[in-house]
């Protein structure tokens, strides 16, 4: 799938525009009441997901970041507007892993697919792979849950500079493949590196077409 010239201009306008970090959330009586479309991003602990996020809005340190697994432990919400869109980012805890007590991982499961399935205003769900890592069991449980609400996600692929280019196309192919009797998939595989800024262009084109007007 290509975007187009305008597509790739809009996307870059909204990311030129201002973003800011809204609040933390523990429990969904907490959550932001702005009226505006939000996309989430999830995966596991590790993963890229405030690395990618800081890369997307050129803010090296809008989104914390750590190299320790699981430090995420809360919903975190980020406003992202320019004087046509506005957009809200939510940096989710990562599952898979994490250095805290069994009942307060149950206690961010329940959060989190609460948060999920009951969002209204949340339009579609980045669920980040690891491009050196095969999909786990914990990636095909979030996935079938994402299938079960008929909640549309969509599949970006992190890191790929740390695979060989020779092996980028084969590591995408398979993806599609394992995933291709997904009902509520986007039917595009997003392939990006933070660190390289790869494939980002694309990727702000497409959350640009969720920002509201």
């Amino acid at each position: 799938m290509e975007f187009s010239n305008e597509d790739i201009e809009i996307g870059r306008k909204l990311f030129t525009g201002k973003c800011e970090f809204i609040k933390s959330c523990l429990s969904l009586e907490t959550l932001p009441r702005e009226n505006l479309s939000e996309v989430a991003f999830f995966g596991r602990s590790n993963v890229g997901k405030s690395s990618l996020i800081n890369s997307l809005t050129n803010k090296k340190k809008l989104a914390k970041f750590s190299k320790t697994p699981g430090r995420t432990r809360q919903l975190n919400f980020f406003k992202i507007h320019n004087n046509s869109h506005g957009l809200l980012f939510v940096d989710l805890p990562g599952y898979g892993f994490a250095r805290v007590s069994k009942l307060e991982q149950r206690e961010w499961k329940k959060t989190i697919l609460n948060y999920i399935s009951s969002r209204q205003n949340l339009r579609t769900i980045f669920l980040l792979l690891d491009a050196r890592r095969e999909l786990t069991q914990e990636d095909d449980k979030m996935i079938n849950f994402f299938e079960s609400i008929g909640l549309s996600w969509t599949c970006v692929l992190t890191k790929v500079d740390k695979v060989k280019k020779s092996e980028i196309l084969t590591k995408t192919t398979k993806t599609k493949n394992i995933l291709k009797d997904r009902v509520t998939l986007y039917p595009h595989i997003f392939i990006t590196s933070s660190e390289k800024k790869i494939g980002l262009s694309d990727l702000r084109a497409y959350i640009a077409s969720f920002a509201k007007t």
